[in-house]
């Protein structure tokens, strides 16, 4: 690792449940310190010093992009700057309970040299705290938007809902579980329409990157996802990969997706998605998911 980048990814860190909160602030000063890396070096350089040497990236037309050096190369045909200086801020960002694995959710600016127009985007960001104690990127979806994201008044910037009862398992087990939810999440959407789906599996406090301004919440999510009724859109997916974390109460699937509809002129139309969902244990046990984002896929393959 580039030794300039050492301290701010995170230092020595702790993987005790009292240390969250220290946790927490580590991991925005990583992102923080990736995007201002991002801004010095470009991102072929600066963003690919915070990715996890298995890290996967989500971007629109491409199947995911597996590992650090297809992910370098993939940057250094398409930089993220695109001919100017990109930076991002995260609107969310939250750790599990043991402090080893964390995500974060906000929105990117590229101000391109001499001009008045900047280019926006959004992006979630799943981070794995490393042995060393520095957190680096597992999984990152990244997709253009026409405005940032703007949290109403009152939205905690981390998770404030009451936590789940403390255990300690297997990871392998506890990825079982969030597998198992996102899987009936995926029925749901079959049954019953994939805004009801939406509705029913999102935590009180969930933030999706959809919307003018972002979807804070599962009231705002709610008045969204209604009009996507099972007779307009038939949306299913399947978990392929995931990373839990010990403790019990945070966890993340990657999968594919298949939505099937009509367009405007009547005509069934396939598409084909990728995704990054991120879910937390509530305080009732049942899992539910707090972000979810994705983009196209070229076929029915991979993520």
């Amino acid at each position: 690792m580039n030794p300039m980048f050492a301290g701010a990814m995170g230092g020595s860190g702790t993987g005790s449940t009292g240390a969250s909160t220290d946790a927490r602030g580590r991991l925005r000063e990583a992102d923080q310190a990736m995007s201002d890396a991002s801004a010095k070096a470009g991102s072929a350089q600066g963003f690919a010093q915070f990715l996890a040497e298995d890290a996967v990236m989500l971007v629109e037309g491409a199947y995911a992009l597996r590992g650090r050096d297809a992910i370098q190369a993939w940057l250094t045909a398409h930089p993220l700057e695109q001919g100017g200086t990109v930076h991002w801020e995260p609107v969310r960002w939250d750790v599990s309970a043991d402090g080893t694995l964390g995500y974060s959710v906000g929105h990117s600016t590229v101000d391109a040299a001499g001009a008045t127009a900047k280019s926006l985007g959004r992006y979630i960001s799943m981070w794995r705290r490393q042995p060393d104690g520095a957190w680096r990127v597992a999984v990152t979806v990244r997709n253009a938007a026409k405005t940032p994201m703007t949290p109403p008044a009152g939205f905690s910037a981390s998770h404030t809902l009451p936590a789940a009862a403390p255990r300690t398992l297997a990871k392998d087990a506890v990825l079982a579980e969030a597998k198992a939810a996102d899987s009936a999440f995926s029925e749901l959407s079959t049954k019953e329409g994939m805004g009801q789906a939406f509705i029913t599996y999102a935590a009180e406090d969930a933030v999706l990157l959809g919307g003018p301004a972002g979807l804070f919440g599962r009231e705002a999510i709610a008045q969204a996802y209604t009009p996507f009724t099972l007779d307009k859109l038939d949306l299913r997916w399947e978990p392929v990969l995931g990373d839990a974390a010990a403790s019990g109460d945070l966890a993340y699937t990657v999968g594919r997706a298949v939505s099937s509809g009509k367009n405007a002129e009547g005509t069934p139309e396939t598409d084909y998605v990728k995704y990054l969902t991120v879910w937390r244990r509530q305080a009732d046990g049942q899992w539910r998911y707090v972000t979810d984002g994705g983009n196209s896929n070229p076929g029915p393959q991979g993520p």
